[in-house]
C-alpha cells in the first residue's frame, strides 16, 4: 500500500514538474510576443529601422537585438519562423521600446514605412498572370518575360515555398504551366520605390499582400480536407464562372457535387485558359485540347489555378452551397432574366437552352434576343 502511495505522490510531483514547465514555456512565449522590452517607452524615443531589399527576418531580428528592443534573438528567431511571420518589406521603419515583437513584425511586414514613395499596382479580380506580368512591366519598366521566366524558376519558388506558408512543393508541379498562377492577388499592389529594380523583392511584396489578404480565413483553409493549391484551383474555375460574389457558392455547389458524382467538371474556364486570346465561347476545337487542365477530357480539378481568384472565390470554394443542381447556363445575353439558371439533368439544361437562349449563344449576338 505504500509503495502504491509514493507511486502515486512521485506521479504527481512529475505532473506538477512538466505543468511548471509548461507555464514557464507558454509564459516565456508570452513574453517575448506579447510584451515590449518596455512597456512605458515613449513613441517619441524611437529609432529608425532600415529594412534594405534582400534582407530577411532573421537580418531584422538581429538588429532588433543589438538595439536592445528585444530580449533574446534566438527565442525571437524561433517565434518569428513559427508565427509565420518571415516576410518583411523594406524601408524605413519607426521603432521603439514600447512595441512588442508581435507590433514590430505586424509593422515590417505590413509595410507600416516612414520613408520611401510607393507605386501602386492594381491586378483585377481573375486576371492571368501573363497579364499580370505585363501590368508590373510597364509600371516598373520590367521585362514581362524575364518576369514569368522568374516566376517559374525552381530555386527561387523553392525559396518562396520556405518563406510563405500558403505555398508548398505542390506548385513544382511539372504539369503546371505556371507555378505562381493565381497567387497574386487582385487588388491594389503597393510596391515601394526601392524594389522597382528587384523583381525578386517585388515578387515578395505581391505574396505579402496576398498573405495579408489570406489572413482572416487562414484557419479554415488550414482545417479544410483540400489543399490550399486544390482550393485556389477550386475558386479560379468559380471566379471564371461568375463574377457575381452571390452566386459564386452556388457555382461552386454545381462542380462540388460533379467532384462527388463523380463526372467531368467540364467548366469551359480550363478550356479558355489553353488559348492565346480570352473568348466569350468555347468551340469544339478547344474542347479536344489534350491538357490536363482541359476538364472536358480528365477527371477532377486541373494542376493548378487559371486566373488569380479573389477572397469571395476562395471562400465559396471551401463553403459550396448545398443543392442537387449538377448543370448551370449563364443568361450573357439577357434573352430570360440575365442570370444563371441551374438544372438536376442534362436532358433539361439543353431544353432551356433551345428554347430561350439559342441562337443568342451561337452567335455570340446580343440582338438576337431582342
Amino acid at each position: 500500500m505504500r509503495g502504491f502511495i509514493r507511486f502515486i505522490i512521485s506521479l504527481a510531483v512529475i505532473a506538477g514538474v512538466v505543468y511548471g514547465g509548461y507555464l514557464f514555456v507558454l509564459h516565456t512565449i508570452n513574453t517575448h510576443t506579447y510584451v515590449a522590452i518596455d512597456a512605458d517607452a515613449s513613441e517619441d524615443d524611437y529609432i529608425i529601422l532600415e529594412i534594405e531589399p534582400g534582407m530577411r527576418a532573421t537580418d531584422v531580428i538581429d538588429i532588433l537585438y543589438e538595439e536592445e528592443l528585444i530580449r533574446n534573438s534566438m527565442i525571437a528567431g524561433l517565434l518569428v519562423r513559427f508565427r509565420g511571420w518571415g516576410s518583411v518589406q523594406a524601408g524605413e521603419y519607426q521603432v521603439y521600446a514600447g512595441l512588442s515583437l508581435e507590433g514590430m513584425f505586424a509593422m515590417f511586414r505590413g509595410g507600416d514605412i516612414v520613408y520611401g514613395e510607393r507605386i501602386y499596382i492594381i491586378i483585377p479580380e481573375g486576371e492571368l498572370i501573363t497579364r499580370i506580368a505585363e501590368i508590373f512591366a510597364d509600371a516598373l519598366e520590367m521585362d514581362a518575360d524575364d518576369l514569368l521566366e522568374l516566376w517559374s524558376d525552381e530555386d527561387f519558388l523553392t525559396e518562396l515555398i520556405e518563406e510563405y506558408w500558403f505555398l508548398t512543393d505542390e506548385i513544382l508541379d511539372s504539369d503546371i504551366i505556371y507555378p505562381l498562377e493565381g497567387y497574386f492577388y487582385p487588388i491594389r499592389h503597393e510596391i515601394p520605390e526601392a524594389f522597382e529594380d528587384d523583381a525578386r523583392e517585388v515578387t515578395r511584396a505581391m505574396l505579402d499582400m496576398t498573405e495579408h489578404r489570406l489572413t482572416d480565413v487562414r484557419g479554415q483553409i488550414e482545417d479544410h480536407e483540400m489543399t490550399f493549391h486544390e482550393i485556389l484551383t477550386f475558386a479560379a474555375i468559380i471566379e471564371g464562372e461568375t463574377q457575381d460574389s452571390d452566386e459564386k457558392a452556388m457555382v461552386a455547389g454545381v462542380f462540388q457535387n460533379r467532384l462527388e458524382y463523380p463526372m467531368l467538371l467540364q467548366t469551359d474556364v480550363s478550356a479558355q485558359y489553353l488559348v492565346p486570346e480570352r473568348q466569350v465561347q468555347v468551340t469544339y476545337d478547344m474542347l479536344e485540347y489534350d491538357s490536363p487542365y482541359n476538364t472536358y477530357i480528365h477527371e477532377g480539378l486541373p494542376p493548378g489555378p487559371m486566373n488569380s481568384p479573389s477572397t469571395y472565390a476562395i471562400e465559396a470554394a471551401m463553403n459550396p452551397a448545398e443543392h442537387e443542381y449538377l448543370f448551370f447556363i449563364s443568361d450573357m445575353f439577357n434573352c430570360v432574366d440575365g442570370g444563371k439558371h441551374y438544372f438536376t439533368n442534362y436532358d433539361d439544361h439543353l431544353e432551356f437552352r433551345n428554347l430561350y437562349l439559342n441562337p443568342s449563344h451561337e452567335n455570340d449576338d446580343v440582338s438576337v434576343c431582342e
